[in-house]
């Protein structure tokens, strides 16, 4: 009697992994949340960043834009170390025709433009203070690094899962075979 209560109440008990008296293996759903999460996790940013930089194009108009100055500071990367970042100020004629000065709001190494010089820029009709360039770094790098992180993570969750799969047929060939 006590057992059969104990192994009710072990059935009412969370469990990752368990083998049942009658030797069937079984796999809880938390399992299956632990393996995938962190990939989808990044895979499912990833989506949601390139969603918001196409849907940024899709409403961005296109214009040339003057360097009028560039801020500059220390920074620094692990593939190259210490480096200098810069950041472009664009002078630009917004839709309503009035002249305006925005910033990219990010930096890099690569954006050491002259003064004066004249670049591509994609800015939002309605907001005078968003404006990206158009290039990769600053429109697609994001959501492709954080969903190539996201790739890597599947490899060893694909394993996991793989592993739980064979755990758990080995339990019903042995489960099989006793009865």
């Amino acid at each position: 009697m006590l057992r059969r209560a104990l192994i009710r109440l072990n059935r009412t008990q969370p469990f990752l992994l368990r083998t049942t008296p009658d030797g069937r293996r079984q796999a809880s759903w938390r399992v299956w949340v632990l393996i995938f999460v962190l990939p989808v996790l990044f895979l499912a940013a990833a989506a949601l960043l390139a969603l918001e930089s196409q849907a940024f194009v899709a409403r961005a108009e296109r214009t040339t834009a003057e360097v009028v100055r560039v801020y500059a500071w220390e920074g620094w990367t692990p593939w190259d170390g210490a480096t200098t970042d810069y950041s472009p100020v664009f002078r630009y004629r917004f839709s309503d025709g009035t002249m305006t000065e925005a910033s990219t709001g990010q930096s890099s190494p690569n954006w050491n433009y002259e003064i004066g010089s004249r670049h591509e820029i994609l800015y939002l009709p309605d907001r005078k203070a968003d404006v990206r360039q158009d290039r990769f770094e600053q429109l697609w790098a994001l959501p492709v690094t954080i969903g190539l992180i996201g790739l890597v993570c599947l490899a060893p969750a694909l394993l996991a899962a793989a592993r739980v799969r064979r755990w758990l047929r080995g339990g019903s060939a042995t489960a099989a075979r006793d009865a």
